[in-house]
């Protein structure tokens, strides 16, 4: 009986190759070809007795045989593809008898899921894509025709709006590959998932505690109208926090489906099944890093916005330079707490109100009313400080340099004249927020303050003696509860 050897493809696709040299024309469908040279292909069937017949299509008859032997016989059977790339648009004459048609009625058809019915079926080296709605696999295509342009594969894949799956008479083809990098990709995307959530951990609790000052402050002020506005200016960070918080944890729930994925997958004896175990775990991890990098970047984007540190650095303002703490106090003895002198003696406050009163210390509560110029946060951490500013020694430190540096950024930013320094210490820990003002109208005087948090004021004396008669002072709540 006669066989013939087939030649084997470079790029795994001939359109139109002739190949009468190795089988005669009329027994070979043209454009097939094999992944190895020396495959031989009978082209006679033995009807015994001596007999013998020419087959029709010896490389049809190849391949649906081919197809039964390792459908009877596991060890013939090798791993699924795991990738795949478009060929373009071709009108594809391949014999029907070798097409593997996806059953009607289950997924919808579109690019991935047609490669997923096709990875592993045997012998199928291409798939297909016709009407939208059709997903077929083959050995290989029959390219009859040549590249009829992109323009004649235009109908919309009913499973992805995005993709075009063929036209009426032309086929998108796709050739997939083995590239063995399953796992690979899967866990590099998990450990840029654990990067993200690291940071996004780390910068959502450290920034957690301006919130905590503000709204903590606010429990301890005994005037109303200041309360709620400690609490309003925490509201939005709050809610921003609240987001990228949530959008952790749903990521970080997604990261034990795909480490399962992982631990199950096995290189050596890989399924279909398995293969995409780990896709879909991968494709759902994706989408839920992207969801935690929008809901960061909002919550970032609010945080530059509003970064003391940011803001001192863009007007050249060194904190280090600012002074020795035992010094802030005679610098700022003219602004801080400013009060006139009636005030200073109805309230039983010494002469020097800036680092408060000495007939109650750390209770006095200093809040300047009137139009918002900027809120300024800063959290500041004693045992890994921000680079270039100094190590401070503790919290009656940390208050004065706050105060300090709050003072700064008001005189290097225009129509400032006032300022609020609100504050928390949590641990190692403190958190701040520097509100300046662009005109005073009233400022609330009270005893709600201790010796963990800062609620600190400053108004120029210089726009309190342009402005004297407009500026109330209010300490009516300047009991002790």
């Amino acid at each position: 009986m006669r066989a013939y050897a087939l030649i084997s493809c470079v790029a795994g696709l001939h359109r139109e190759t002739p190949v009468s040299s190795l089988v005669p024309m009329a027994h070979v469908a043209r454009g097939f070809c094999l992944a190895q040279n020396g495959t031989e292909i009978a082209v006679e069937k033995d009807l015994g007795v001596g007999k013998t017949t020419l087959l029709q299509n010896p490389v049809v008859e190849y391949v649906k045989n081919r197809v039964e032997q390792i459908n009877n016989n596991a060890s013939l059977k090798v791993l699924p593809f795991d990738g795949y790339f478009s060929m373009g648009c071709f009108a594809d004459s391949t014999p029907a008898e070798l097409w593997v048609k996806a059953p009607k009625g289950g997924e919808k058809v579109s690019p991935r899921m047609c490669f997923n019915f096709c990875r592993d079926k045997p012998e199928a080296r291409f798939f297909g894509l016709v009407e939208g709605r059709v997903c077929y696999c083959v050995p290989y295509p029959t390219l009859s025709g040549g590249n009829g342009g992109s323009e004649q594969c235009t109908a919309v894949c009913e499973g992805d709006s995005g993709a075009m799956c063929g036209g009426m008479t032309k086929s998108s083809i796709y050739e997939m590959h083995r590239c063995g990098d399953v796992t690979e990709g899967a866990t590099k995307d998990k450990e840029a998932a654990e990067e993200l959530l690291e940071e996004w951990e780390f910068k959502a609790g450290r920034w957690q505690y301006v919130v905590s000052a503000l709204t903590e402050a606010g429990k301890l002020i005994n005037v109303s109208d200041v309360r709620q506005r400690l609490f309003d200016l925490a509201s939005k960070m709050e809610a921003l926090l609240k987001d990228t918080n949530s959008k952790i944890v749903d990521l970080r729930d997604k990261l034990a489906p795909l480490q399962a994925a992982l631990d199950n997958f096995d290189a050596t004896a890989a399924t279909a099944e398995m293969m995409q175990a780990v896709e879909d775990a991968q494709s759902e991890l994706g989408a839920f890093v992207a969801a935690l990098e929008e809901s960061a970047e909002n919550l970032k984007a609010y945080w530059d916005k509003h970064n003391l540190d940011g803001s001192m650095a863009f007007r050249s303002i060194d904190s280090k330079a600012l002074g020795a703490a035992d010094e802030l106090a005679k610098a700022l003895s003219t602004d801080v707490n400013f009060m006139p002198k009636k005030v200073r003696e109805d309230v039983d406050c010494d002469e020097t109100p800036s680092d408060g009163c000495s007939a109650f210390p750390d209770q006095l509560t200093y809040f300047a009313v009137g139009d918002h110029l900027a809120a300024l946060f800063q959290v500041y951490n004693q045992s890994n400080p921000i680079e270039g500013r100094p190590t401070l020694a503790g919290p009656a430190e940390w208050k004065k340099w706050s105060v300090k540096e709050c003072h700064q950024m008001c005189l290097m930013t225009p129509s400032c004249v006032a300022g609020n320094v609100i504050g928390m210490v949590n641990s190692s820990v403190y958190a701040s927020t520097c509100n300046l003002k662009s005109s005073v109208t009233k400022v609330e005087l009270s005893k709600g303050g201790d010796a963990l948090f800062l609620m600190s004021g400053f108004m120029f004396s210089s726009y309190f003696k342009a402005h004297q008669k407009e500026i109330k002072f209010n300490v009516a709540n300047m009991k002790i509860e």
